[in-house]
């Protein structure tokens, strides 16, 4: 009876899967290893998600900037979830012939330092969300908004960092002169944390994500900016688009 319950979940999942095609399946998993490395047979499952491209709007940009920043991703990555009883796993793996980081800072704005993840969680029918950071020197932030309408106030930076960040860099940091491969990263977001405003992270709660790639490097024309799922415009607080993330039941 129990693997008939869990099969039900599970369709339903894909049926909710195949409604939003930005919706993220986050399969379960006792253990999880935090190497930033991905190469742990737990990631090696996981499914990957691609970064899409967040195009600026160039209306009113000189015809030759508009052809030289275009309308592809230049440095693509990939995203992976996991989930238990503690904690959000988020794999990031991105290319990066550039890697950036520039503050030495927990609570940091990194977007304005450096190469950074972010990573936005909100209950769909709730007006609270988190914004967390995660860097190539495996710095972290965390803000937390009771609203948007609470955006940029200094209270939102007063929430404890309470997640980690592991991270690997394929290259050398902070030197523009020669050609890096990438950096890769693994954020772990305490289930606790995720509960203190009285909502479960558990399945069949209606959680969404946003997954947000800063990337600065000497060979782009400008900043790039990518996320999971695709956004309308370049606004990582535009949680109207943020994608379902629908946690799947423990295998029995």
């Amino acid at each position: 009876m129990k693997k008939i319950l869990v099969l039900l979940v599970l369709f339903a999942c894909v049926a909710v899967y195949a409604q939003n095609k930005g919706a993220v399946l986050v399969a379960y998993s006792e253990e999880v290893s935090t190497d930033a490395s991905l190469s742990a047979d737990c990631w090696q499952n996981a499914k990957k998600y691609p970064l899409h491209l967040c195009n600026y709007d160039m209306r009113g940009w000189p015809r030759a900037m508009r052809k030289n920043v275009g309308n592809k991703l230049r440095n693509p990555g990939y995203v992976q979830f996991l989930w238990n009883e503690k904690n959000l796993y988020i794999g990031v793996m991105m290319e990066d012939a550039d890697v950036v980081a520039e503050s030495d800072e927990d609570q940091d704005h990194h977007y304005r330092l450096g190469d950074v993840i972010e990573v936005f969680l909100k209950p769909r029918d709730r007006s609270f969300y988190w914004e967390m950071y995660g860097t190539p020197k495996q710095k972290k932030t965390v803000f937390f908004f009771p609203s948007r309408g609470r955006h940029f106030l200094p209270s939102v930076t007063e929430h404890p960092a309470d997640i980690s960040v592991t991270a690997a860099v394929d290259g050398t940091l902070n030197d523009w002169s020669d050609q890096d491969k990438g950096w890769s990263m693994v954020m772990a977001i305490p289930v606790e944390m995720l509960e203190r405003q009285g909502y479960a992270f558990r399945p069949g709660q209606n959680w969404t994500v946003l997954v947000a790639r800063q990337n600065y490097s000497a060979d782009l024309p400008m900043k790039e900016h990518s996320t999971l799922p695709r956004l309308s415009q370049v606004n990582f607080h535009l949680y109207e688009e943020y994608g379902d993330l629908i946690l799947l039941p423990p295998a029995k």
